[in-house]
């Protein structure tokens, strides 16, 4: 039977007296009991002393607590052997109580033993009373969301139909730009063409003139070359030679 009670021991040493569950970051009071550091923090609400133990009542003026590091170790011990078990629904799981009350501050369900330590001085009402306005207030909103939903699904439906307008539009004057630059391409190819044509036209028309002009002209640089060789060569002649059949010679100048 030792093995038991040192468990059950275990279990009550490292069990918080306000939460009653296994210790979360433990601190020891000036008068020596331990507490969950949340726990003795939401407790202890008031701005100034004097703080009154919630074990003992003993009266402390100022908030001195210590943190318990081998008394978090222990709960940590505690919590491997013996995991807390699963709480029920409408059940408080610091108290393990049933929730009857609500916390209009907090916005929190309560059992009995959270309104008389930590919510003393809220705003509490019965579960049944504080549901019943919320759900008025509920009720309220969801017929002000549902306004709002409606205005909603008409704004979209609008700006699809704006954008299927739009894109409509859009797609038209596409159609338009490319009818249009096909015209212009069509345009242009029947002008390229017939500017080709026209220049074949004339280069058959006047290339061959201008091919029998340059000939004739190479003819006469032939002549006037033969004719300057021969006057050079007479200029060089003695007198009776320069002046021998010179008449044939200047007639051909």
């Amino acid at each position: 039977m030792a093995a038991p009670d040192l468990s059950t021991n275990l279990q009550e040493e490292a069990t918080c007296a306000i939460c009653l569950d296994y210790f979360t970051d433990p601190v020891m009071t000036d008068c020596g009991h331990n507490f969950c550091r949340e726990c003795i923090r939401r407790c202890w609400g008031q701005p100034e002393g004097p703080y009154a133990c919630p074990e003992c009542r003993e009266l402390s003026a100022q908030r001195n607590l210590r943190p318990n590091r081998p008394l978090a170790k222990m709960a940590e011990m505690a919590r491997r052997l013996h995991p807390p078990s699963p709480v029920p629904q409408g059940v408080c799981a610091a108290h393990r109580e049933p929730l009857a009350a609500f916390c209009g501050d907090d916005l929190s369900l309560l059992c009995a033993s959270c309104e008389r330590s930590e919510h003393w001085a809220h705003r509490v009402r019965p579960l049944q009373d504080a549901a019943e306005d919320l759900k008025g207030r509920l009720e309220k909103s969801l017929e002000h969301l549902r306004r709002q939903m409606e205005d909603a699904l008409l704004f979209q439906a609008q700006a699809e139909e704006t954008c299927a307008l739009w894109q409509k539009m859009v797609e038209s004057q596409r159609q338009n730009v490319l009818g249009e630059f096909e015209r212009l391409r069509r345009l242009l190819a029947e002008e390229e063409q017939q500017l080709l044509q026209k220049l074949e036209e004339e280069e058959l028309e006047v290339l061959p003139r201008l091919r029998e002009g340059a000939a004739r002209l190479g003819q006469q640089s032939t002549q006037l070359a033969a004719l300057i060789s021969e006057l050079e060569g007479r200029c060089q002649l003695p007198a009776l030679g320069l002046l021998q059949d010179i008449k044939d010679a200047l007639c051909r100048m």
